[in-house]
């Protein structure tokens, strides 16, 4: 599987993501834009090597368990306040609706905006808390359930999940995602590869 790392306006926008607040699913509107501080930091350099490396990891997970779905790429930075976005697919931006100026900069919890509470998975949330705490500390994080969410043992340092998220439109999606901690130009980096699933949410 192929995944467009070409580069688009706006890719390399990078700011700092000011959110203390930690339950987000209704602190906005459906697709609104919360918790952005435009403050200006290094740019994430996508260099032929990186694109190259992003490319191997993505093809190493694209087993024929997920031959069928589309994923999506995005990188974030565990070494920065909160673990923002700092860059993304163009397939991401399809996925949730959202232009790469709009996501990066963020953490994903705010794909959550217009989530019903009763429908937002807080264990999900926890797991992937404590993933991102792990990597900004430089430590191998071990998912106790990652294997009964698959059906395949992961190791560690490695987490997959699924998530009820909103897209920009206010619709609401089923997302399974995969995260792993990787070294990228010298620097840590936390690759997610994310898919709609085919299944419908009962938003009663």
């Amino acid at each position: 599987m192929m995944v467009d790392f070409s580069s688009r306006e706006g890719e390399r926008f990078l700011d700092l993501l000011d959110f203390e607040e930690e339950n987000t699913s209704h602190a906005a509107g459906k697709g609104d834009l919360v918790g952005r501080n435009p403050q200006e930091r290094p740019l994430l350099n996508w260099s032929e090597h990186c694109s190259a490396e992003l490319q191997a990891l993505v093809d190493d997970f694209n087993t024929e368990e997920f031959s069928a779905l589309d994923f999506s790429v995005t990188v974030a930075d565990p070494s920065l306040p909160d673990c923002p976005l700092v860059g993304c697919s163009v397939g991401f931006t399809s996925l949730t609706g959202y232009t790469v100026s709009e996501i990066v900069g963020r953490n994903c919890r705010f794909l959550l905006n217009g989530v019903p509470n009763d429908l937002v998975d807080n264990d999900s949330r926890r797991r992937c808390r404590a993933f991102s705490l792990s990597c900004g500390e430089g430590a191998m994080y071990m998912d106790p359930l990652g294997d009964m969410i698959s059906g395949m043992e992961l190791p560690s340092g490695e987490l997959i999940s699924v998530q009820t998220n909103a897209r920009k439109s206010g619709e609401l999606f089923r997302n399974m995602f995969y995260l792993k901690m990787v070294e990228l130009d010298g620097n840590s980096f936390i690759l997610g590869l994310q898919a709609g699933l085919p299944e419908e949410v009962d938003e009663k």
